[in-house]
Formats: C-alpha cells, structure tokens, sequence
C-alpha cells in the first residue's frame, strides 16, 4: 500500500491474482462498513459510510456525479465555511433543490 489507504489503490495488471481479487470485492467491502470520522482525514466524504446507512455517493447520486474532487476526506470538506466542495456545474434554481 506504500502511504496509499486500501480505498486509495487500484489493482494493475502486474498484479497476483489473490491481490486483483481483493480489489474486486475492496467496492463491496466499503458499502458495509461504517466508519468512525475522528480528524476526517482518512474517512473519504462520498464513498464511504459514515453519515447515514449508505455513503453520500449512493444518497446522491446526482451531486456525486458533478462533484469535480470524488476521492475527498471528510476532514477537507470541513475545514472551511462554506465547505470545501466544488461542483462541475452552478447548482442554482432547480439544481440547488
């Protein structure tokens, strides 16, 4: 993993089978699991689950798919007020609903 968490990395194809498996499943592992936030530094905003019973990607789908930064950690999102998400498009009128 070097300094990469396992939500991080991706398989290659030099890769052995047991580690390409483990990427396989690595989706579906991070769909049942719940995470506890602390600093927010290593608990990704959208693709993990720690703020309701699916991750944010899944509750809204339609914002995941226009967020420009997708691997963002809870903790960076926070820092500022507002927070710290950018969008691909203006999300006005229709779109803020």
């Amino acid at each position: 993993l070097q300094s990469k968490t396992l939500a991080q990395v991706t398989a290659r194809p030099t890769d052995s089978p047991f580690w390409k498996g483990l990427m396989r499943t690595k989706d579906l592992f991070f769909r049942r699991v719940k995470f506890l936030v602390g600093n927010g530094m290593s608990t990704r905003f959208w693709e993990d689950t720690w703020l309701g019973e699916t991750p944010l990607a899944i509750q809204y789908p339609n914002l995941y798919n226009i967020v420009q930064l997708k691997e963002d950690y809870v903790g960076t999102v926070f820092q500022s007020i507002p927070l710290s998400i950018q969008f691909r498009r203006a999300l006005v009128g229709e779109r803020w609903n």
